[in-house]
């Protein structure tokens, strides 16, 4: 029987004095026995007028839950991996601790996206800040930051960690894809989660071409045989790594199947083979209209429909873990207009199906959408994310099943603009069932004083019940829901599909997959210009007839701006008053919080005001342009502009403002450079740190241009490279010759071509100047 005991005596800690303590005090050896695996006990009181604290537990991890429990306890916080709570000493009087906890679920895990360009993505890859491999001492700069983000594991009593490897192709840094020298980084990585008794695994995709994705089958031939071999070989040098266990994808895109389905289920089987007992978890993307040629649907009432690609693992070793994946700030049972779905109805039912069939179930929710959707505007999403998390575990543990779900793995995006509230409350409940939403948010912040804890509680659960209201339903506190703008999908009637962030690329994939009937991966919305253009851009036009065969009705553009505008001032316009409102009202409420003594309390709340304000002003600067598209004539209304400008510039300070609070300070010196700005994309696909876009409001700015200046190209503003996104690596020095032959030709000196922007950016945008409200020159970027 294995069984832990660590026994805390300190004088640090609890002013008592340092001695030793025999080994049957406050917890017996029959008590750590009967304890489940990964439950523990924490106890102190008095011995021989000492104070005595014993954390046990049948695991090295158990006791550090432990441990990181008695912390908190005490009034420590480990809410933001790079800022925790420390609390000033005091002479409270000590009260004995009884504690027994067990958790929720069996498998609780975070995965962090390194293809996303976060604050550890450089490092867990083995790169340095700069994007470089040469130097092991460069790169160890960020080691502090890594432990940091262990205890944080530990402290939310988490028992996973996985991130995406990445492979660069356009540089010499290619011959560091799967050298001595990463193998040793990647060792000394997941040793030091070994060391605290965390499993570690990486997420490695069969086929996967974007952004810069290592993979299982490197080079995919017509040979299965050969493709086998690739795999296992593969294997072989991840668990080399250390890692205990493997996730994989199985598209080569997020909307393309890749291989044939009957290859991918034989390959699936192979790497779970050569992985034994460890697990290979599998994600089922959300994503639709892909289907797995030669294979129908399993489940009841539906065998003679064609089998969705992404639950194909259902027909390889049952063994496999199935991971249920959405995405956004959607519930399971909300609506849902992302990736072609109205909801997510479907995959809740895949996930109770696979329950009672008794296959292993991981869920894979997400707490924020990087690229464009929230935390990069920077929207402050994490009290609804919160709810979701919150909801949908109880909407699983519901679910009939023949075997116990496994549990949660969070697709996590940064921590930054109060996100790590939401990272916070989605272990939470993997861990325990709290007390509705409300005893959620107290349990996380009860380190605070009890009434300043109270009223912030009851503030963030308020932001909650809005957010979904407002943003999630498009519904008015009338009981109004609003309807989908005439030639729209219905992510337009919700309130996040105008205050999302949006660039030149997405842009035009939206108005791509509204044509040709397809899913784009954000809500669709009514654009700016839909509501002042009589006739659609001749690229739209071209799109249109595509997708719709040139039936007449698609070109009344009059017709249809008109029933727009009438859309408009009936539907949108009313619920973006009162979203404005709303949240202005909101944010103010954090002004009227109790004061605070501690410099570590005052920071955990001004965090979350500061994110707060932003929502506001975005809510307001949103309303004013829409406003003066859908009212106003070139030259009119220019108090609406200016209230435009204002939100901006109120914006701008806050986040400058913020920018010294983001604890980087462990990453580095070279961490600024990182997170906050335009870089080389190297090695991910994208050619800024994660928080660029919130750092510039490069979104607020562009669709401030857009409205100035009556931009109608959906590809103003692209920062995004879809060669460097879309082509394995980031694309070879042909395809990068092509791209730039293309480039010139479409937009030169003596012309610029509409949409040539989408082929990617050649530099950093030029951010405009908002200090004046006089309008002698447009906005541009």
């Amino acid at each position: 029987m294995d069984a832990w005991k660590l026994i805390v005596v300190s004088r640090v800690l609890l002013h008592g004095e340092v001695g030793l303590v025999g080994q049957g005090l406050l917890v017996s050896d029959e008590e750590v026995a009967a304890l489940a695996p990964e439950s523990f006990l924490l106890r102190a009181g008095n011995a021989s007028g000492r104070i005595l604290v014993v954390c046990a537990g049948r695991t090295k991890r158990a006791v550090g839950f432990a441990f990181y429990e008695f912390l908190q306890q005490l009034g420590f916080g480990f809410l933001h991996p790079l800022k925790p709570v420390i609390p000033e000493a005091s002479e409270q009087s000590w009260q004995p601790l009884d504690i027994h906890e067990t958790p929720r679920w069996s498998f609780r895990g975070t995965h962090y996206h390194t293809q996303h360009p976060l604050e550890l993505t450089n490092f867990l890859n083995g790169y340095d800040a700069l994007g470089s491999t040469k130097s092991r001492e460069s790169w160890r700069e960020a080691w502090a930051a890594w432990e940091d983000y262990l205890e944080w594991m530990l402290a939310q009593k988490q028992n996973y960690l996985e991130w995406m490897l990445l492979a660069d192709v356009r540089t010499k840094e290619a011959d560091f894809e799967t050298s001595s020298e990463r193998q040793a980084r990647l060792r000394l990585i997941v040793n030091a989660a070994h060391d605290l008794g965390l499993e570690v695994g990486a997420d490695v995709p069969l086929t996967l071409k974007q952004q810069h994705a290592l993979n299982l089958l490197p080079k995919p031939t017509r040979s299965p045989t050969d493709n086998a071999a690739q795999v296992r070989q593969r294997v072989q040098w991840l668990l080399s790594c250390g890692f205990d266990h493997l996730g994989t994808e199985l598209g080569s895109t997020e909307f393309t199947r890749g291989l044939d389905a009957r290859e991918l289920t034989h390959l699936l089987n192979e790497t779970q083979e050569a992985l034994g007992p460890r697990k290979l978890l599998v994600k089922n993307h959300c994503s639709t209209k892909q289907h797995a040629e030669g294979f129908r649907d399993p489940r009841p009432g539906k065998q003679d429909e064609p089998l969705n690609f992404n639950y194909l693992n259902y027909f390889a070793d049952p063994k496999i873990v199935s991971m249920p994946h959405t995405v956004q700030a959607y519930s399971l049972t909300d609506p849902a207009p992302t990736y072609g779905n109205a909801n997510f109805s479907d995959l809740r039912e895949w996930t109770g199906f696979l329950l009672q069939q008794g296959r292993p179930v991981v869920f894979y929710p997400e707490t924020a959408y990087w690229v464009n959707y929230d935390i990069s505007v920077p929207l402050f999403l994490a009290p609804t994310y919160a709810s979701d998390r919150l909801e949908d575990a109880d909407t699983l543990d519901a679910m009939p099943a023949a075997a116990p779900m496994l549990g949660q793995l969070n697709f996590e995006s940064g921590w930054q603009w109060g996100y790590w509230l939401a990272n916070s409350a989605q272990a939470l409940v993997a861990w325990q069932r709290p007390q509705g939403l409300g005893g959620a948010f107290n349990r996380l912040f009860r380190f605070l004083p009890t009434s300043t804890r109270d009223a912030l509680t009851e503030l963030l659960v308020d932001f909650a019940a809005a957010q979904q209201q407002l943003l999630i339903e498009g519904r008015r506190a009338d009981g109004t829901r609003t309807t989908p703008a005439p030639g729209a999908g219905p992510g337009s009637a919700t309130g996040i599909a105008y205050l999302q962030g949006s660039e030149g690329l997405s842009d035009l994939a939206s108005l791509v997959a509204r044509y040709l009937g397809e899913g784009a991966p954000q809500p669709d919305r009514l654009h700016f210009m839909e509501l002042w253009r009589e006739t659609p851009p001749a690229s739209l036009r071209l799109l249109r007839l595509l997708g719709e065969g040139g039936s007449a009705e698609a070109f009344d553009g009059e017709g249809l701006r008109q029933s727009r505008r009438a859309w408009f001032q009936e539907q949108l316009w009313p619920l973006l008053r009162e979203t404005n409102a709303t949240f202005h009202a909101l944010a103010a409420r954090f002004v009227a919080l109790p004061a605070m003594q501690s410099p570590s309390h005052r920071e955990v709340v001004q965090d979350l005001a500061d994110s707060a304000q932003l929502l506001a002003l975005r809510c307001s600067q949103v309303l004013a342009l829409y406003e003066y598209a859908a009212f106003c004539s070139p030259g009119e209304c220019r108090s609406r502009l200016a209230a435009g400008r204002a939100a901006v510039r109120a914006a701008q300070a806050v986040v400058s403002a913020r920018a010294a609070h983001l604890g980087l300070e462990v990453l580095g010196g070279d961490a600024k450079r990182l997170v906050l700005e335009w870089s080389r994309p190297i090695p991910t696909a994208y050619a800024y740190g994660y928080l660029w876009a919130a750092q510039t409001l490069f979104y607020w700015r562009r669709d401030q241009a857009i409205v100035e200046s009556e931009i109608a190209d959906p590809c103003f503003g692209a920062i995004n490279d879809p060669v460097e996104l879309g082509l394995s690596g980031g694309g070879g020095p042909w395809a990068r010759w092509a791209q730039s032959v293309a480039q010139n030709v479409l937009s030169n000196r003596l012309w610029h071509a509409e949409l040539s922007s989408c082929l990617g950016p050649r530099e950093e945008p030029t951010m405009p100047s908002l200090g004046s409200d006089h309008y002698e020159e447009p906005v541009v970027l």
